[in-house]
């Protein structure tokens, strides 16, 4: 980061401790001071009294120096939880107005920005997590999402937009970072060209994204951002925050004359030539030591390395844990922890030694992709949410745990507390979207029901609302699910597609 732009950035933050101090003092509403606040990427947490503080993992990498950093911020600041989100970040909660402050200001120091973390800014550049160690990659995206990140952190505080704008890079068809459907979505090629998708986004009226960059050189990927940028500023809705999202452009222009003004403002950028990028790619000079290792969370990565995956449950660690990991990796050569877009990470370039201790040591976490599911933080700390999706989740996994079911064959499930769709619901073979049932008349906790979504580039859907199931319906009929499955050993997709009338038979049973 520039020394300018560092200064900036630190200089920001007295302005921000005084609107904390008003906000405290109760001289400023909840909702000025949300619309304040998300631009430093802080929110106060339901009740007003604590508050989060979102850390930008940039692209998803978590460098020795930050996850130090991390563990010293939370002992000091007797930090109790951490949660990882699906923007590839790390939330802090239960701060207080003294701790924040002081914590974006050292984080600064470590590379670490806050700034543009919520609000009306451009988010964390996304980046599939295994970008560069992938075998299976069609070639190393991280450069350049890394590239896109830094020119949008330039201009973070240079430009009022309508709304969020989030960013993606994918390598593989696995689509992780669903960049086929995001604000500005670069979708790697096997000829080391993008696909670039834009106007697409999660969260009420979900739409796919329009196709405005056919094999385009990477060369050129930042014209595709600035002129996103300025297609949202130009056409996006100032006035109405619930349709200032790029993927109204699709009703406001149309689709074809989006993807022709796109078109031409790009041409028009790159004839100028103001901003080609060039990059340097992620080099690993470490290689195996022969070891063989092999479980369910081990992955093969390039140069005879491994990648072990960990997921805390809900994406919610204690920093306790933070601390165990970061003595553990300390010493290993190359090894660095990559957040990913599921609440989890893995951590690379383990040795097949190194790798056998990684996996030993994060034994706490999901056993198997349905424990693998994804929960927003949740009512119980979200002034906005609606139902408790932490809980939900938590209770589904641990009730079947303790029913002895086998839920192997079951998907990753999508848990979102409100319509926000902070939990990516809309993408899962099952989303959870919290809402309200009403049942004699009283309206009880409970959650929109969609099924069958698919984020895999070959065949991306959005999953079809089946109806609302009661929250304390969810685990009982998971584990209808389960028991169906693993008498057919099938996938719940493989499953659902063959036997569609078991499956609405179960469906009737609790919606």
């Amino acid at each position: 980061m520039e020394k300018e732009l560092l200064q900036e950035l630190k200089d920001e933050i007295e302005l921000f401790r005084e609107q904390t101090n008003k906000f405290i003092q109760k001289e400023i509403s909840v909702k000025d001071f949300k619309g304040f606040s998300g631009g430093f990427g802080s929110y106060a947490q339901r009740g007003g009294e604590k508050f989060m503080l979102r850390l930008r993992m940039n692209q998803g990498v978590m460098s020795k120096d930050k996850l130090a950093f991390l563990c010293r911020v939370c002992k000091q600041h007797d930090v109790k939880k951490a949660h990882i989100t699906t923007c590839q970040t790390i939330q802090l909660h239960d701060l207080s107005d003294v701790d924040v402050p002081s914590i974006m200001s050292e984080a600064l120091d470590h590379d670490i920005v806050c700034r543009g973390g919520g609000g009306d800014f451009p988010r964390n550049v996304m980046c599939s997590p295994l970008s560069g160690v992938d075998p299976d990659e069609y070639f190393d995206v991280l450069p350049y999402a890394k590239a896109v990140g830094e020119y949008l952190l330039s201009i973070i505080n240079k430009y009022s937009m309508p709304r969020k704008l989030k960013v993606a890079f994918s390598n593989t068809m696995r689509n992780q970072t669903h960049a086929n459907f995001r604000d500005l979505g670069f979708i790697a090629n096997s000829d080391h060209t993008f696909d670039v998708y834009c106007a697409g986004g999660l969260g009420n009226n979900p739409k796919m994204g329009v196709k405005v960059g056919d094999h385009i050189q990477p060369k050129h990927i930042l014209y595709y951002v600035s002129t996103m940028v300025l297609m949202f500023m130009a056409h996006g809705n100032y006035e109405n925050r619930a349709k200032a999202r790029t993927r109204y452009l699709q009703d406001t222009l149309g689709i074809e004359a989006l993807q022709k003004e796109f078109s031409e403002k790009v041409a028009l950028a790159i004839e100028r030539g103001e901003h080609d990028v060039e990059v340097e790619e992620y080099h690993v000079h470490k290689t195996g030591d022969g070891v063989i290792v092999e479980d369910r969370r081990i992955f093969p990565l390039k140069h005879d390395l491994y990648a072990v995956h960990y997921h805390p449950l809900g994406g919610t660690l204690a920093p306790e844990k933070l601390m165990e990991l970061y003595e553990l990796i300390m010493d290993m050569e190359d090894v660095e922890i990559r957040i990913t877009p599921q609440e989890g990470m893995y951590i690379i370039n383990l040795n097949g030694k190194e790798a056998k201790k990684v996996l030993a040591a994060t034994t706490d976490g999901a056993t198997n992709k349905f424990e693998t599911s994804v929960a927003c933080i949740g009512a119980t700390i979200c002034q906005v949410g609606l139902r408790d999706s932490q809980g939900a989740l938590i209770d589904a996994i641990t009730t079947l745990r303790h029913a002895h079911v086998c839920t192997d064959y079951l998907p990753r499930c999508y848990f979102s507390g409100c319509p926000s769709s902070c939990g990516t619901s809309q993408i899962g073979a099952l989303g959870f979207q919290g809402t309200v049932k009403l049942v004699d008349k009283k309206p009880q906790p409970a959650f929109k029901l969609s099924i069958m979504g698919n984020a895999h580039l070959d065949g991306t859907i959005f999953g079809k609302e089946a109806g609302v199931i009661l929250q304390s319906d969810i685990p009982a009929f998971l584990q209808d699910l389960a028991i169906q499955t693993n008498e057919t050993k099938l996938t719940f997709l493989d499953w659902a597609t063959k036997y569609p009338d078991q499956l609405d038979l179960i469906l009737k049973k609790y919606l």
